[in-house]
């Protein structure tokens, strides 16, 4: 049997016939100097670069088979027809296709033209003070209707898909970026991308799936894929660089839906052979073989709107789940982190386990799931780049859910719990910028140094609050030490049970303990307010006097030692001079009792002994100031007991501190240099949080307690409750420290424990960040940790040299995959040597830019790499000047700013670039930066080689690249 093809390239051809015949034949080829006697399965596996070469004919025998001559005829026969002449396919796909974006764009904008169909009038009676969470519920609908038919108006579908059912019938599935409102009938169906049936748009042609519908589970096997992009162009629809797929055909990239069309009708005309020829060659320059690579045009996320079928397994999965993402640059691992909180914000994408988490998580006066999320990102340029990506995907996302950990940790430290000072008071702490008193070797320690904080200040808590109960059970009367007794038992068996387990014990005996304390207390509070009253009686200006010489006091020193009975009370701020001298005097008595009673005596130069010096004999008797200090004994050990919740929450800032000063001591951890006692570095504020937040997180997470989160010995904890959330992602996850992401998970609602994240080592360019996936299992002990491997942004030639550069600085082994079936064909990177004065450098930079114009029109995204903040404004101004003929403009991104517009180049310090991507990426001073930041060089170099999709350039002010990637010399070129 003979068959003859035209001008179409032969793998394809084969694969074609391979696939419907399920045999192998042998071939004869003719053409370029063949002929060549194959098995086909041998061209396609041994010498791809024939297989891949347009051939004027091809004669196959069949060998291996002596069944069904004529029905494998007729197959190929078949195969030969479509794999050669698959126009009239993409045309009627695109005749459908079009004329259902105007039904599912009519059908939205009709929609939009209807009045509101919920609201406050909806409800059959309105109470505005007790209706408000409704009507609320009711906007909410409505703004996410109204959002959700705008973008269907303007993006009707984004995927059509044919899938066989298991009777043999097709169904023809739209997928929708949004969820559609309406149906275009017939075999035709809508569904939105989060949907189960979404992810038919995902799989690849021959794959089955198995949709759930309400009738049961069907059977799908996918014959037909197409990835649309639609475009409104002067009132009728388009669809530009469509990728079409079937089982016989493709992929194919159509650059245009609309134009194939156009030229179709015009061959149906009565045309000349001159007409004919440029028809066919005009739509071969409109259908392309195979997937057509995109160009980066702005510096923004790059819209995926819809996923490969790795990616979406990923973000389909459960709400409880944790994830850690890790892949290459360019895999997607944002998109699909975006795509899941997407997904899971939707009630009618949730399964009705979600539901019932969902809604069990909910705290009183706490936002409902919808709104019940935060994402964390490294840097504030990053952060404005996901706002942008969320707004595509229609998911509001303000200030107060995508924020950087750096203040986020400044509103938990200084705002929430006590550790950082603030002018209203709060903790002992002062944040210092950078890490001052650590020894180098602690960032690689981390997690040991967290580890023995924990177990040391646990052991302190649980020690001093034995001490008490020891107190307590010598006292002379009899219910005390009945008492203590009872809380001595509870506390000794504390450290062998779960920490909610034990503080429910302590709590138990809350009420007891509130008793006996206000018993006691009212009686020194009255000795002490008769003492002060003796002395306004015989002197009407003593509280004035106290006054002035409390004035000049204001420099003096607190003696620590003064302050340890009334740490726990809540004392109202005076709000007069002379009340706060009467608290002050009142406050003095007390330090002067315990003192007798501990038989020592108030330092001179603290303030406490000061004020005891100017009260002289103004005080108590000798005897009832010592039975008042061991009565202030006795109300101490007491209330320990009365909120431990808020002990052991607000004590953990004070135990940190005695902590440091033991482990300075021994030399451990610290630095020996002088630690001022109220300083304090981020990274330690990041180890008291954590210690904060998993001890509220696991006292939370107690049903027991849920239960009475409104008793009084509680209501710091449900203070806290605000916090949580149903969902915490984080992106760029390596850049944060272990303990800082333990620190996001513990602010996961504890009955969901929703944590998504994801990340790739080697871009890690912080010198705390995460270094491994033990750094990520310390901290989620259960997470699960999927790679991804398809990188979508880069030509071949920059993923090779990705690689590379991962394996000569560190030894490790990149696993990266090209997408199949398109052209990753781009141009070697290119490197300028001895370019040491700034004018000769940005004359190299403004000749390659005006080379990468020429190739790409117009400029696409171009981001330069400096090495210094200093550097951003010279260059970009001089190098404003020097592309000034192209009219060209350079902007200046000062501190990683999202600054100009589209097709603006912009100016970096390098610090700032991790997570953008652009087309070209240009570094300044290669060799410098080596010098300059030796522990992250290869990072920095790595994350912004990895920037660019197409063009990279670097520049060096010697000769010589930096020795460690000196021998991927060969891979540059000088221009383009």
């Amino acid at each position: 049997m003979r068959i003859i093809f035209g001008e179409t390239k032969l793998a394809q051809v084969l694969r074609d016939i391979l696939a419907l015949t399920r045999l192998n034949f042998n071939a004869c080829l003719f053409g370029d100097g063949l002929p060549v006697t194959l098995n086909i399965g041998e061209i396609l596996t041994a010498i791809p670069e024939v297989s891949g070469k347009p051939l004027p004919f091809v004669t196959i025998f069949e060998l291996n088979t002596t069944r069904g001559w004529m029905g494998q005829s007729i197959q190929l026969e078949r195969a030969a027809g479509m794999a050669t002449n698959y126009q009239d396919k993409i045309e009627r796909v695109a005749t459908e296709t079009l004329d259902v974006f105007g039904t599912i764009a009519s059908s939205a904008e009709s929609q939009l033209g209807q009045a509101y169909s919920t609201g406050p009038a909806s409800l059959a009676s309105v109470n505005t003070f007790t209706s408000g969470e409704a009507v609320k519920s009711l906007g909410d609908i409505d703004g996410a209707q109204r959002r959700s038919l705008e973008v269907l108006a303007r993006e009707p579908a984004i995927a059509r898909v044919v899938a066989q059912q298991a009777d043999g019938r097709s169904a023809i599935y739209y997928i929708c970026r949004e969820t559609p409102a309406a149906s275009p009938g017939g075999d035709k169906r809508l569904a939105g991308r989060n949907s189960p049936a979404g992810r038919l748009a995902s799989l690849d042609v021959g794959d089955e799936y198995e949709l759930r519908t309400p009738k049961g589970i069907q059977v799908l096997e996918i014959v037909e894929k197409a990835l649309l992009h639609p475009l409104r162009r002067d009132g009728q629809w388009d669809s530009r660089n469509s990728v079409l797929e079937g089982e016989t055909y493709g992929p194919v990239t159509v650059v245009s839906m609309r134009d194939i069309l156009a030229l179709q009708v015009a061959q149906d005309d009565d045309v000349s052979l001159l007409d004919s020829i440029l028809a066919d060659d005009e739509k071969a320059s409109i259908v392309i073989e195979g997937i057509r690579r995109s160009v980066i045009t702005k510096m923004g996320l790059r819209d995926q709107p819809i996923l490969d079928r790795y990616q979406d397994e990923i973000f389909r999965l459960p709400l409880n789940s944790q994830l850690l993402i890790i892949g290459p640059p360019g895999t997607g691992k944002t998109t699909t982190l975006i795509r899941r909180l997407g997904q899971k914000l939707e009630r009618e994408f949730l399964d009705e386990d979600e539901r019932r988490l969902a809604d069990g998580s909910r705290f009183e006066n706490g936002p409902e799931h919808r709104n019940s999320w935060l994402m964390f990102t490294p840097t504030d340029l990053l952060k404005q780049y996901l706002k942008e990506a969320f707004a595509r995907e229609n998911i509001a996302a303000p200030d107060q859910k995508i924020a950087t950990w750096s203040r986020f940790r400044l509103e938990l430290a200084r705002n929430r719990f006590r550790i950082l000072r603030a002018s209203t008071g709060g903790g002992p702490f002062v944040l210092k910028d950078i890490e001052l008193f650590l020894q180098p070797g602690v960032l690689d320690s981390q997690t040991d140094w967290y580890e023995d904080f924990s177990r040391w200040q646990v052991d302190d808590f649980w020690g001093e609050l034995d001490a008490a109960a020891d107190l307590l059970r010598k006292s002379p009367a009899t219910e005390t030490s009945r008492l203590g007794t009872r809380l001595a038992t509870t506390v000794a068996g504390a450290r062998s049970i779960a920490f909610a387990r034990a503080i429910l014990g302590v709590t138990d005996a809350s009420a007891e303990v509130d008793r006996l304390l206000e018993g006691v207390k009212q009686q020194t509070d009255g000795a002490i307010r008769r003492s002060l009253v003796l002395q306004v009686n015989r002197n009407r200006s003593f509280l004035d006097e106290f006054v002035v010489f409390l004035d000049s006091l204001i420099a003096a020193d607190e003696d620590p030692d003064d302050l340890d009975g009334d740490e726990e009370e809540e004392v109202q701020a005076p709000r007069t001079r002379s009340a706060a001298a009467a608290a002050a005097y009142t406050r003095n008595l007390r330090s002067q009792a315990r003192a007798r009673f501990a038989r020592r005596m108030l330092g001179k130069t603290s303030r406490a002994g000061r004020i005891a010096e100017w009260i002289a004999d103004r005080t108590l008797p000798e005897a009832d100031l010592r039975q008042i200090g061991e009565s202030l004994q006795i109300q101490t050990a007491l209330r320990k007991f009365a909120n431990p919740v808020r002990r052991y929450l607000n004590g953990v800032p004070a135990r940190y501190r005695r902590f440091r000063r033991a482990r300075q001591a021994d030399g451990v951890w610290y630095t020996q240099d002088p630690i001022p006692v109220g300083d304090v570095g981020p990274l330690e504020v990041d180890v008291m949080l954590l210690c904060t937040l998993r001890a509220v997180s696991e006292l939370i997470g107690d049903r027991t307690i849920r239960r009475t989160i409104d008793e009084p010995v509680y209501s710091t904890l449900k203070e806290s409750q605000e916090l949580f959330r149903n969902q915490i992602m984080v992106d760029e996850a390596t850049d944060f420290s272990p303990i800082q992401l333990a620190c996001m998970g513990a602010l996961g609602s504890p009955m969901i424990e929703s944590f998504f994240a994801c990340g790739d080592f080697n871009q890690r360019i912080t010198t705390w960040g995460s270094r491994s996936t033990d750094d990520m299992r310390w901290a989620f002990p259960h997470i699960d940790i999927r790679p991804i491997q398809v990188t979508y942004r880069h030509s071949r030639q920059l993923s090779h040299l990705a690689t590379e550069i991962v394996r000569l600085c560190s030894g490790e082994t990149v696993e990266v995959v090209l997408p199949k079936n398109v052209d990753n064909d781009g141009v070697p990177p290119v490197l300028g040597t001895g370019l040491s004065q700034r004018d000769e450098i940005v004359a190299w930079l403004a000749d390659r830019i005006i080379e990468i114009e020429r190739f790409t029109r117009p400029l696409p995204s171009v981001a330069i790499l400096v090495n210094d903040e200093a550097e951003v404004g010279p260059l970009a101004d001089e190098l404003q000047i020097a592309l000034s003929g192209q009219n060209l403009n350079v902007v200046a991104c000062y501190k990683g700013q999202f600054a100009g517009q589209e097709n603006d180049i912009r100016v970096f310090d390098v610090e700032h670039i991790k997570g953008l991507e652009f087309e070209a990426v240009f570094f300044v001073g290669i060799d410098s930066l080596a010098v300059l930041r030796p522990e992250l060089f290869d990072k920095y170099l790595y994350v912004g080689a990895t920037r660019a999709a197409t063009y990279l350039g670097l520049t060096c002010q010697g000769n010589e690249l930096p020795d460690k990637i000196e021998p991927l010399r060969a891979e540059f070129a000088s221009n383009w």
